[in-house]
Order: structure tokens, then C-alpha cells, then sequence
């Protein structure tokens, strides 16, 4: 049996990330910071608890209020600039060659902010992680918030001088069925983007399969409660749906007791066609890096599994595909100039 991947492996490997929220990127010395400016006491301010995040929460609407308190502090070009900057930065720092941030930009356009003034403020911080540390965004609109708020977003993205890449459904079932927000995905095949769907997570498996049936999502956001349904487990495999895999995120919202009880190792082994993401990775009290080290240990996986499983992310992304083959042979240069 092959040796699994080593720390070092993780490490240097040149690394793909689907699911990460720019919006849950906010830091706790960042968010107490940003408290400080606009007024406000971090210790009441925010949801920390000995000055950190939880990082473990009751529910979904836990961690969603820990998330919105600090967001509500992101208020000025000046502010979005930094927390880009710093979440490129982070991804530099952890070789993360391709990342597709998610980016829930009416945020930011309720707490006043001018949506030129945003968009320039963005494109300033994601370069901070140099020109080896691609950035592009999945603009959001939360299912919670109906079909105005998506009809909103649509708006900001048609004016948008920024790296977007696709549109998203987020958030949990609201008033409206699932197909009002048909909207999203004629605008993302309208603008030559792609759409990404959050389903499967605190949500049932029906919920994955109205994301490709009904929106004919090109990606899953998470699409774990699939391991619930094995009829659909096999769609999966068969079609080679792509799903964007959080761990640690679904562990901490209580979806799954332990990353031991998670079903990625019996997703990996059956052939799905997942990648390894860190969702909101200080809310979470996580990285991708640290996710990697998890999947490695529990799953199993080798240095030739950890480079597919980053080939797979590069194939899966919604970039253009001169940028996948690019992030590809990057890969495989690496692979092949650190083999044993």
C-alpha cells in the first residue's frame, strides 16, 4: 500500500479551493478591529467568546448570526479592501494556486457602500497574494432573502468590474419554491458564467436534486445528505456532479458529530467527484490545509490522491480553460519534481 501524503506533501502542494467565503474570511482581530472603527465593543458586538469564534455552533442560524455580526462592520471600500487582502494573503500563504470565493455582495451594498466603489475596493485586495494566487468570485444571493434579493444581486453583477466567475444560491428555504429563482441560472448562462447551488448540507438530499433538475446547478455546494439517499449517491458517481466538500464546517454546525462520522471517505472510495474545501475558515477554526490533513488522515489518501485531488478542483472550477490547464501542469510539475 502506497504511503499516505506527509504534512510536507500538504504543504507544498499547489493547492485548489472551490467553497471559501470571502464574507466568512473576517478574522477575529479583524473583526474586533473593524468594531473598534465604526464605533462599536467587539465584546458585545460580536459573537466571540474569549476574543475567538466559537467554532462549534447549535445550528446553522448559530453560526449564521456569529457571521453577520461581523459582517455588519465591513462598511467602507478601505474595510472590504483589507479583509481581500487578507484572505489573499492567507490563501498565498498556504499555496492556494486557484481559489473561487464566494462573495455575498449585497452585504455590503446594505451597509452603504457604492457598488463601483466595491467592486474597485475588491479588485485591489485580491491582489495582494501576488500573480501566483489567482482569485475569482461566485456572487451569492441567499435563497432566505427571496426573489428581489436575487434579482438585486443579478443587477450588481450585469455592472460588475470585477474576476466573477459564476452566481450562487446560499442560504436556507425561504418563502418562495425553488423554482422562482430559475432567474439565476438563465443570468449566469446570459453573462457566460456558471451557477453554483448550496444544497445538501442542513438541508435534505431532495434538495441536491432540485438544484440539478430544477436550476441545472453546474456545482454542488456541499451535497452532503446525499450519503442518505443511494439512489442519488449513484447519480452522483454516474454523472460526475461535482460537490464541494466542507468538513469541518459541517461539523461544526452539527450536521455530523465528528469528521470520523462524515461521509467524505465513503464519498471519495464510491467515486464521487468532490473536492476538499474550508467554507468560512476562522468561523470554522480551520484552513484548507488543515482540511487536507483531516482527509488524508481519515480517508486514507496518498501523495497521488492529494494531486488528483487538486487536479479535480481545477477541473471542477468555473475557470476559463486556458487557467485549468495552467493550475493543472502546476500540479503535475509538482508532483512530478518532489516524487520519492
Amino acid at each position: 500500500m502506497a504511503d499516505l501524503a506527509t504534512d510536507g506533501d500538504i504543504a507544498s502542494a499547489p493547492k485548489v479551493e472551490l467553497h471559501v467565503h470571502l464574507n466568512g474570511s473576517i478574522n477575529e482581530a479583524t473583526a474586533s478591529a473593524l468594531a473598534r472603527r465604526h464605533g462599536a465593543d467587539p465584546s458585545t458586538a460580536l459573537s466571540l467568546v474569549d476574543g475567538r469564534y466559537p467554532g462549534h455552533y447549535p445550528d446553522f442560524k448559530g453560526f449564521l448570526d456569529a457571521y453577520m455580526a461581523a459582517n455588519q462592520f465591513v462598511r467602507t471600500p478601505d474595510d472590504l479592501e483589507q479583509v481581500a487582502a487578507e484572505f489573499a494573503l492567507a490563501q498565498a500563504a498556504q499555496n492556494v494556486v486557484y481559489s473561487e470565493a464566494g462573495f455575498t455582495a449585497m452585504i455590503f451594498v446594505r451597509n452603504g457602500m457604492e457598488p463601483r466603489a466595491m467592486w474597485a475596493a475588491l479588485r485591489r485586495g485580491l491582489t495582494a497574494g501576488g500573480r501566483e494566487t489567482r482569485v475569482a468570485l461566485i456572487v451569492d444571493t441567499i435563497r432566505d432573502l427571496g426573489t428581489d434579493e436575487m434579482d438585486a444581486t443579478i443587477r450588481l453583477v450585469e455592472e460588475a468590474d470585477a474576476p466573477v466567475v459564476g452566481l450562487s444560491l446560499t442560504g436556507e428555504a425561504g418563502r418562495e419554491p425553488i423554482e422562482a429563482f430559475t432567474g439565476l441560472r438563465d443570468a449566469a448562462t446570459r453573462l457566460g458564467m456558471r451557477l453554483e447551488v448550496h444544497a445538501g448540507e442542513h438541508q435534505p438530499a431532495s434538495s441536491i436534486v432540485d438544484a440539478l433538475d430544477v436550476l441545472q446547478s453546474d456545482r454542488i455546494g456541499h451535497g452532503v445528505t446525499a450519503i442518505d439517499d443511494p439512489m442519488l449517491l449513484e447519480r452522483l458517481v454516474r454523472e460526475q456532479v461535482p460537490l464541494d466538500v466542507c468538513p469541518s464546517s459541517n461539523v461544526a454546525i452539527g450536521i455530523f458529530s465528528s469528521l470520523e462520522a462524515h461521509p467524505f471517505t465513503t464519498f471519495w472510495r464510491t467515486g464521487v467527484n468532490m473536492t476538499i474545501s474550508s467554507d468560512d475558515p476562522p468561523f470554522m477554526n480551520t484552513t484548507l490545509t488543515d482540511e487536507l490533513r483531516h482527509v488524508v488522515r481519515i480517508a486514507g489518501l496518498t501523495r497521488n490522491d492529494l494531486a488528483e485531488l487538486q487536479r479535480r478542483g481545477a477541473r471542477n472550477s468555473f475557470a476559463a480553460p486556458g487557467i485549468k490547464a495552467e493550475i493543472i501542469a502546476t500540479i503535475d510539475a509538482w508532483f512530478a519534481a518532489t516524487a520519492p
